[in-house]
């Protein structure tokens, strides 16, 4: 383990000695008169936050089972969460949604095209939320696996009587 510290710090030294000695706004400012404007950090992380953005969104991905038919348009704007949570374990995920019902042309070969109404889940509000660690798949007990261990536990012989208990 403490090698691996030192080459960290060995890799984060030699990526600032990559770095201009002069801070790269003022380098492209200094040969040309009008100065280069710089986004603050609270702008910065306001912009990049987990929040609901507009994405387009491919109508075959929300409706998979529609794959044999072609929409027009393709893909729909819908406001969805996005960014980042400035933790690894954290994740932006919707905690609120409304549907949006939405017209598209439905074109099926060999037919004319109809207009449908296709509804969408559009995120309204965003948080972010702990990662769920990937579970392990469960296994499923056979049937038999559960009646045998209660059979090892059910004596075989009748304690008042001394005689032998029959199986089912």
């Amino acid at each position: 383990m403490p090698a691996m510290r030192l080459f960290t710090c060995f890799l984060q030294l030699l990526a600032g000695l990559a770095l201009p000695a002069v801070p790269p706004q003022w380098a492209l400012s200094a040969g040309n008169s009008s100065e280069v404007e710089v986004v603050p950090f609270q702008e910065v992380w306001g912009r990049s936050y987990c929040r609901a953005l507009e994405r387009l969104v491919d109508i075959v991905s929300e409706y998979p089972s529609e794959v044999e038919h072609m929409f027009s348009p393709s893909c729909v704007s819908l406001l969805r969460c996005t960014g980042c949570c400035g933790d690894e374990n954290l994740h932006c995920v919707p905690v609120e949604t409304v549907n949006v019902t939405m017209q598209l042309l439905k074109i099926r070969s060999g037919d004319p095209p109809s207009y449908v109404e296709l509804m969408f889940s559009q995120h309204v509000r965003c948080e972010c939320r702990p990662l769920r660690e990937k579970m392990k798949p469960e296994r499923r007990r056979s049937r038999g696996r559960g009646k045998r261990k209660r059979e090892k536990q059910r004596p075989t012989d009748c304690h008042l009587c001394g005689d032998a208990v029959p199986r089912r």
